[in-house]
Order: structure tokens, then C-alpha cells, then sequence
């Protein structure tokens, strides 16, 4: 009886982290945009860990009004994004959003955001994992790497997708 209950409690304590979140995210920072935008960029890395893909379902925050992952392509030498209708995160992989691929736009921005400040966002899976992500805002107007600049972010081609400009 007595092994009974050490293996049950070995279970209790065992099942909790199989059943955890598998999804981890990191390096994640959202370039300080121009004043007068109501758009910024955001980067990140997620880690999956566990056996399975992961769908993610979107991200919510405070900071922007349509928070929504994008990827963006080259074709007829122009750079387009497109809404990402679908974000999997492969089993024991990783997905990068960074600066000239796939990255998160906020779209519709509801404060400035200062260099050195913090955006509070909660990425969503399809299984209802909710995961804090905090993210650094960096001002990159010195960095003359211009590959994920968004400062001309009104000149790429956005498909069907509906931005505001105030």
C-alpha cells in the first residue's frame, strides 16, 4: 500500500509538467516606431519543446488596437506581408519573427511607445495556453541595417489586409 501511494504521489507531482505549456518564448522586443505611426513591428523566437506542433491562435495587448503575426515575402522586387492565417510552432523547433521575415505587426498603436519601456503582450494557443511575453521597445534609428525596417512600412505592398493611417 505504502508503494501505491509513492507512486500515485510521484504521478501527482510528474503530470502537472507533461501537461504544462511546451511553448516558451524569447529574445522578444518591438522596434520603437516614428512619432506620427500607428504601426510597430514586433520580434521573437518560440520554442517548442514538447512532441506535438503547436498552433498558436493570436496574441492580445494593450498597446495596440489588431495585434497579428505576419510574414513577409520578396516578389517582383517588392517586399510583401500578409496576415499569417496560420502560426505552428514544429514539435522539438522553433519559429523565429524577426527583422525582414516573419514578425508581429501592431497595428492601430493606443500610446506612444518609448525606447526603453515594456510591451505587456499574451500569446494564445489552440489549446487555451495563455504565455506573458514582455517586450522590450528598442530605437534602432541609429542601426543602418535596414532589412526589417518598417519606417516605410506605408510603401509595402499589405495585400487585402486594412490599415489606418491618422
Amino acid at each position: 500500500m505504502k508503494v501505491k501511494m509513492v507512486i500515485m504521489t510521484a504521478l501527482m507531482l510528474v503530470m502537472p509538467s507533461l501537461a504544462a505549456a511546451e511553448i516558451t518564448i524569447e529574445d522578444a522586443w518591438v522596434r520603437m516606431p516614428p512619432p506620427v505611426a500607428d504601426t510597430a513591428a514586433g520580434y521573437m523566437v518560440m520554442r517548442n519543446s514538447g512532441d506535438q506542433d503547436v498552433e498558436i491562435k493570436g496574441v492580445t495587448t494593450d498597446a495596440a488596437k489588431q495585434p497579428e503575426f505576419h510574414s513577409t515575402s520578396e516578389h517582383a522586387g517588392m517586399m510583401h506581408m500578409m496576415k499569417m492565417e496560420k502560426v505552428i510552432v514544429p514539435a522539438h523547433g522553433e519559429l523565429h519573427f524577426g527583422t525582414g521575415g516573419n514578425h508581429l505587426m501592431l497595428i492601430g498603436l493606443t500610446g506612444e511607445l518609448k525606447a526603453g519601456s515594456y510591451v505587456m503582450m499574451t500569446v494564445e494557443t489552440a489549446d487555451g495556453e495563455s504565455i506573458m511575453v514582455h517586450a522590450e521597445v528598442r530605437d534602432m534609428r541609429g542601426d543602418m541595417d535596414h532589412s526589417g525596417d518598417h519606417s516605410a512600412h506605408d510603401m509595402m505592398d499589405h495585400g487585402d489586409m486594412q490599415h489606418h493611417n491618422h
